[in-house]
């Protein structure tokens, strides 16, 4: 599924509405719920990204992530390449739901997913990392 490619070539990403997102970092919680965002379902990657497949199909999906936990805190300063940030590693859990044309697809509740790794926190890197 993907929501479209814009003209710079930046390819799927899309913006989601305000309020979806809620992240404090020092406490290694962060969520990210979004709803009925539109996208189109290509069938599989070569013809999202090429194209010359089979005409895509309007979709939505929808998920809820929810970040938990400090299992570390970690802390980068890497002046070489103007970057440093401050990073929680915790856990994470989503649900997930599609609509494709007249088939819709749900995943199991969040307490059956699990996560190998997961982060929330701050970066600083271009005009933002300070010399």
């Amino acid at each position: 599924m993907n929501p479209g490619i814009t003209p710079s070539g930046l390819f799927w990403t899309t913006a989601i509405p305000a309020g979806s997102v809620s992240v404090n970092p020092g406490k290694g919680r962060a969520s990210l719920q979004v709803s009925n965002i539109v996208v189109t379902d290509y069938g599989d990657y070569g013809n999202a990204l090429f194209g010359g497949g089979p005409p895509p199909v309007p979709a939505t999906v929808s998920f809820d992530v929810q970040w938990f936990g400090v299992a570390e805190r970690v802390n980068v300063v890497n002046p070489a390449d103007g970057f440093a940030g401050e990073f929680v590693r915790n856990s994470a859990q989503m649900t997930w739901s599609a609509t494709v044309g007249d088939y819709s697809f749900v995943s199991a509740p969040a307490s059956t997913s699990s996560s190998i790794f997961a982060e929330v926190g701050h970066e600083r890197n271009g005009v933002f990392f300070a010399r």
